[in-house]
């Protein structure tokens, strides 16, 4: 089969894929997760059967994936985000810098403003000065031309939303006036998943990191299939989920991965926009939890910024780039700036468990200098 058959063939199920009783079923699912199915079919007013065999098909066709967002400062890990141009040719190099550090948790390709990678981390608290100089050592080895590097609070992943989606006509209709005036209207409260974490410390063991791990590649993983991994009775496993997972809150929320619009046609880009004050940051954020451009975010921790990722039709790029300066004669916000990602290039992995000894994080910064030094040199 041909690419391009393959892509003709996407699009066809993404089609079928879109109507009420889906929409119904994601929007149900980021409320409930993905462990609680009665619950959501008691939501929907649809019969356990059926959401089992619609959710089913989308994860088949790939339309559909469920991982679980962790709560990074209750596991000793502080997130940190990176975006960085590579030096022509270096891309490689850049890539494999970024690899070395172990603690990444997301990397993607980017273009535009700065020709290089994104990258999200999950990083030990207890070193978080020794990455710092990880960059600057990079930077001395000329790993990159520029870079912006920050420190972020847990991410708020944006739940799949209809509400802007014609069902008769299977069409978007994008009001951006409609969206200002909701985002200078707003609440100016901000959600306490934004707020600055006040404490890092670790409140789970090796046991808890690997169940953990699991959820966060398939958040509808089995008791079973976790028994397997973990090596402890399914009766431990049950008790360590809602004496330790649950009732610690070691997850803020779950990924509904399932985007609103074909990939042939949108565009991914990252944002980092710089707010005037935190209200106006809260008034944005409080105005965008149910909109479909919006995949997640996170504000870098002691600014009023936010590291936002956005999915969007093309042909309504420009309307939101519109919208933000418009936003910005509005008074709330000073800046930004943006680059497009490849989602074709994108690499993730779970929080890095293997680290992991005696109960805390390890790591060796020496170590990791001396093979930066050899990775500037191969590549």
């Amino acid at each position: 089969m041909t690419a391009s058959h393959k892509d003709t063939q996407h699009f066809f199920y993404y089609l079928k894929f879109l109507d009420r009783v889906n929409a119904a079923i994601l929007e149900g699912l980021a409320k409930h997760g993905p462990r609680n199915l009665s619950d959501l079919a008691k939501s929907t007013c649809l019969p356990l059967t059926t959401v089992r065999f619609r959710l089913n098909r989308m994860i088949k066709y790939g339309l559909l994936s469920i991982n679980a967002n962790l709560n990074m400062p209750k596991l000793g890990l502080i997130k940190g985000y990176l975006v960085a141009e590579a030096l022509l040719g270096r891309h490689d190099t850049l890539f494999k810098a970024i690899l070395n550090t172990d603690y990444w948790k997301y990397i993607i390709r980017c273009f535009g403003k700065m020709d290089g990678y994104c990258a999200y981390f999950a990083f030990p608290y207890i070193y978080r000065n020794e990455l710092y100089e990880y960059w600057d050592e990079a930077s001395r080895m000329k790993i990159f031309s520029k870079y912006r590097f920050f420190w972020i609070t847990n991410s708020k992943v944006i739940p799949p939303n209809f509400s802007w989606y014609d069902f008769e006509k299977k069409e978007w209709s994008f009001d951006w006036k409609k969206w200002i005036a909701e985002v200078l209207e707003s609440s100016d409260i901000l959600p306490g998943v934004l707020e600055d974490p006040a404490d890092y410390s670790i409140m789970a063991d090796k046991a808890d990191l690997l169940i953990l791990k699991e959820l966060e590649k398939n958040g509808a993983v089995s008791l079973k299939e976790l028994t397997n991994v973990v090596k402890i009775t399914p009766q431990s496993i049950g008790n360590r989920y809602k004496k330790h997972i649950i009732q610690r809150n070691l997850i803020v929320d779950y990924n509904v991965d399932a985007y609103p619009y074909p990939l042939q046609v949108s565009d991914l880009c990252a944002f980092i926009i710089d707010f005037e004050n935190e209200r106006a940051l809260a008034k944005f954020v409080n105005a965008s939890n149910t909109k479909p451009f919006i995949v997640s975010y996170a504000k870098v921790i002691g600014k009023n910024s936010l590291i936002a990722n956005t999915y969007i039709l093309k042909m309504e790029f420009p309307n939101l780039i519109k919208s933000l300066n418009c936003l910005y004669s509005e008074g709330l916000i000073k800046d930004f700036f943006y680059v497009t990602l490849d989602p074709t290039s994108y690499k993730r992995q779970t929080m890095s468990y293997e680290y992991f000894e005696n109960g805390r994080w390890t790591y060796d910064l020496e170590e990791k200098i001396k093979k930066l030094k050899e990775i500037s040199k191969i590549h």
